[in-house]
């Protein structure tokens, strides 16, 4: 069954930046294996302290759902905290060897959707707000939601790594470059926080290389993707303005239901 559990795992790692609903179907028989590896070693998940934030959130979320205005909706709605078991999961299955082994296959296969992005900016036209890279998802924020999480992993590895940080060095500059073609302010604002985190784990003196890679990229980037990043400050632009009507929707909610909320997908 351990066997099982980790081919599961490597071969969910991989589709998940290329199908979402074969990602899935491979979490479901993932989790199954792992349940059965509980069972029979008698044993309890191994990420049992780190688990605990998430277990709490997940209560939270289902006392909203409790009081929610519709609250079957809002329980259905909360089936997506299951995926929350996946932590627990790797824990126990990848460990020693294969840690490492499935942050290779994530890295790799980010690399590949980077350089899939990267041609439908260059040749397919994906150039536009209208029209965005989206790798093999369905979505360009999904997209851009993937490689910002690849591009921290390969930071991590690079930074922290004792060892195998050449395949991550290699592929990093295509990462970057993918990221910033998607358009996507936020993903763009993930990585570099993410990466500034890492610098300061490792030595706060490293942190004097982030104003230079953002010379770089400012340097370098087209003008459509510059204009994107300048325009995050503009006031006037259409989709700062609805983010802040957001902001202050999200207040009204808070003001009007403090303890509870209205309920996830309210």
């Amino acid at each position: 069954v351990d066997k099982v559990a980790a081919g599961l795992l490597f071969a969910f790692v991989a589709s998940l930046q290329v199908s979402i609903a074969a990602a899935n179907i491979l979490l479901s028989a993932l989790l199954v294996c792992w349940v059965v590896m509980l069972v029979q070693g008698r044993a309890r998940p191994a990420a049992r302290v780190f688990f605990v934030p998430l277990a709490a959130y997940a209560a939270i979320t289902l006392v909203s759902a409790a009081f929610s205005i519709s609250p079957l909706e809002s329980f259905i709605d909360s089936r997506q905290l299951l995926l929350f078991l996946l932590v627990p999961a790797v824990y126990d299955i990848a460990r020693g060897q294969r840690a490492s082994s499935v942050l290779t296959v994530i890295i790799s296969v980010g690399a590949l959707s980077a350089v899939y992005g990267i041609i439908q900016f260059g040749v397919l036209h994906y150039d536009s707000l209208g029209r965005r890279p989206e790798g093999a998802m369905s979505h360009y924020m999904t997209y851009s939601g993937l490689v910002m999480l690849v591009t921290c992993a390969a930071a991590a590895r690079i930074i922290f790594g004792s060892r195998d940080r050449i395949w991550p060095a290699l592929i990093m500059p295509a990462l970057v470059v993918a990221l910033p073609l998607t358009f996507s302010r936020s993903a763009e604002v993930g990585v570099l926080l993410g990466v500034a985190l890492l610098l300061v784990l490792k030595d706060f003196r490293l942190t004097a290389l982030l104003p230079i890679v953002i010379a770089l990229f400012f340097a370098f980037a087209p003008d459509s993707v510059t204009d994107r990043m300048v325009s995050m400050f503009d006031l006037k632009d259409p989709t700062v303005r609805d983010r802040v009507a957001m902001l202050n929707t999200g207040r009204a909610m808070v003001e009007s239901d403090p303890l509870t909320g209205v309920g996830p997908n309210m």
